[in-house]
Parts: C-alpha cells; structure tokens; sequence
C-alpha cells in the first residue's frame, strides 16, 4: 500500500525513512504472528537502504532469522552473509555475537551420540543416495535414512561384521562393502543380507576403494589386496603396514607409517619418498601433482613423476604437523588434522582459511572429509560429525 501511495503522491512523503518503516512494520507483523509479512518488510527495508549500514544489519539480521526458522536455509544464509559484509563496514554492532552465532546455526548440523550413535569418533562417512552410511571406530555401523529419520545400526551381535571397529565404506550399486579391524565383509542390497568374506579374516583393513574394474583393500602388515570380483583376493603388496593408497593410470602410489611413500608399478615396489610418515595421498586438481598428508611432517606437494617436493605445510600454516584426511573441492585442498582443527587452501590464490570450535567445527581432530553437492561431512574422534554447508 505504501508503494502505491507513493506512487500516486511522491511529494506527500519526502522525508519519511522508508527503511525504518518497513523494520518497524515488520516488528507490527511479528508481533501479530504474521512471519511471512514480517519476512518480506524486512527484506523490503534492506532493499531500499542506501549507505545506512547500521539498518542494512538490522533488516538483514531479522530477515535470516525468520527464515532460517521457517526452515529456509538457503535464503537464510544469502541474507545472514549480506549482515556480516555490512557489519564490516561498521566493525561493531549490538548485534555482533547474535548474527555470528546465527550464522553457525544456518551453515552447520551435527550427528553424534546426542542423535543415538553409540560412539562419537568417526571413521568413515559414504552416502547412497537417501542413506547415509556411518563407519565408527569401536561402535560398529550406522545407515541413516534421512527420508524417514531412522538411524539403523549394525553390529557383531546382529550382522556378520567380524568387528565393530569399521575403518572403510566403499558403496557399490549391488553392495556395501565394510572393512573393519578383522576382516572385510559386505551387505547385498537386494535382500539385506550380510555376508563376511571368508578369505579376507583376520586382515587389520584400512580402506577399501574401486578403481579401473578392481577392488582395493589397504591392511596393517599385509599390504594391499586386490580383486576384480571381490571374492578372489590377490595380495599384490605383502608385508606392509599401508594406510591409504592412490591410484595413478595404473601406478598405485601407497602411503605407509615407516617406508613413507612407496610407488606399485608394473608389478613391482619402489621407494618414492622415503622419510616420512605418510597417512593419506590426494591428487593436486592440476593433476600432475599428489598431495601428501604426514604424521609429524605436515602437508606435502609431491610430483608424481619424481618424487620432489615443491611445497610443504606444517603448524604454522595448518595448526598442525599431523594430517588425518584431505578433500579437494574445486580448486581448494580441506586438511583435516589431529588437533589443529580444518584448514582450506586456495590452490590458485594460495589463500587459507582456518575453522576451529569457534567456527562451528564439532571437534579438532578431523578424521573424515567427504563431500555431497554443496555440504562437506566432517567426522571427529569425539564429536561426531559436522555437516557444513560450504556454497
């Protein structure tokens, strides 16, 4: 109505402060229990605000609010990032710890034992379609059904899991293969059945991956197993404590706690970068790089080629020499590591960005990092996992 007068009779309203009378009739609004009228004058306030950033913050705060209440977390988070870029440009606010405090609420969620996991360190975090399956250190394995909000949960005394200590998930269209701390076994989907691969008992498993028609499995002390059915193992890597390997057209580049980096090529083991302990190996996005992530070196940049390291990382840059987990998102490297929290690095503008407790992170040792659409799930040793809306 206001427009419309407006319209009729500009000069009739000279000096009125639009902005405030839109803040102040979406305060009348929710005061009288109408949210979506209170949203839109709101939203209509920071729109006509020129360089009164104080009201910008105002209108944009209340606006995200009401949305995010209304379960409007897209449109929540546009409007709570238009208060922060405003809230800049005054550097303090009333509303400061408020729109802060805000904002962790819309980018983050949590799962953890406050949801019915028995066990709050994550080991492993994989996602089939509708359900997301949870691998936990020593409290077996959880599928959780978002559709329906059920958390199933599986372990030695109602499956044949021959362990409760999950350290992998690979999802297949047919399977759910788990490998645990004493041996691999897998769910078939078409009858919910489940099944231990009787060959593959006893082994300490690390990961289980699919690659170029074959499946991977790394061990402690006994290498690495492949399969091109998963019922017929070969153990092409014997006697090594293996913690994660990469797979290069073919060279298989695996990450051990004593040898360092070692190169499986052609049927035979090489040394690739001896003298470190390597945990978990990515490739660069540039692809003629892999990223190296150590227990007491830091973060490494490797050339697969050679073996030189071209760029390297430790606690002054990550909060940490000890990496646990490594995600590559367009063109930004995510470096979980064991108490120093997450750190971002911009493999282009060579930016960091660092997340701590503070920030939202439900823990700061990062045990997983794996990404669906525009959220990144992050598994703790003991908090759970926190899920961050990163777009």
């Amino acid at each position: 109505m206001l427009e419309r007068w407006v319209a009729v009779s500009p000069s009739s309203f000279k000096g009125l402060n639009f902005a405030k009378s839109y803040i102040d009739a979406g305060d009348k609004m929710l005061s009288l229990g109408n949210t979506n009228a209170a949203v839109n004058a709101y939203i209509k306030a920071y729109q006509v605000i020129d360089k009164n950033y104080e009201l910008k913050v105002d209108s944009a705060y209340k606006a995200s609010f009401l949305l995010y209440a209304q379960q409007k977390r897209n449109e929540a988070l546009f409007y709570i990032n238009r208060a922060v870029e405003n809230l800049a440009r005054l550097g303090d606010h009333p509303l400061l710890k408020d729109i802060f405090y805000l904002k962790r609420r819309i980018v983050w969620r949590y799962f953890s034992r406050l949801d019915s996991l028995p066990d709050n360190a994550i080991s492993a975090v994989k996602f089939d379609g509708d359900d997301v399956w949870i691998g936990m250190w020593s409290g077996g394995l959880g599928r959780f059904s978002r559709s329906q909000s059920q958390l199933d949960l599986f372990n030695i005394r109602n499956t044949e899991l021959p362990s409760n200590y999950i350290r992998d998930i690979l999802v297949m269209d047919d399977k759910i293969w788990i490998a645990t701390h004493e041996g691999l076994a897998y769910y078939q989907k078409n009858d919910a059945t489940w099944h231990r691969v009787d060959s593959m008992q006893n082994y300490k498993f690390k990961t289980i991956g699919f690659e170029d028609g074959y499946y991977y499995t790394s061990t402690l002390f006994n290498g690495v197993f492949r399969s091109a059915d998963g019922v017929e193992w070969e153990n092409i890597i014997p006697k090594q404590n293996v913690l994660d390997i990469f797979n290069s057209g073919g060279d298989i580049y695996v990450a051990t706690p004593e040898s360092g980096v070692l190169l499986y090529r052609d049927g035979a083991l090489s040394r690739f970068l001896p003298g470190v302990s390597a945990k978990t190996i990515i490739e660069d996005p540039a692809g003629r790089h892999i990223w190296i992530g150590t227990y007491g070196d830091g973060l490494l940049k490797v050339d697969k080629r050679n073996g030189a390291v071209s760029e390297r990382y430790g606690s002054k840059d990550i909060s940490s020499d000890y990496v646990e987990s490594l995600l590559v998102i367009d063109g930004k490297l995510w470096i979980g590591t064991l108490e120093g929290g997450l750190s971002i690095y911009s493999t282009d503008t060579k930016k960091w960005e660092k997340f701590i407790l503070q920030d939202g992170l439900p823990g700061l040792d990062i045990t997983v990092l794996t990404q669906e659409n525009d959220h990144v799930w992050m598994g703790t040793l003991a908090g759970g996992i926190g899920i961050y809306k990163f777009q």
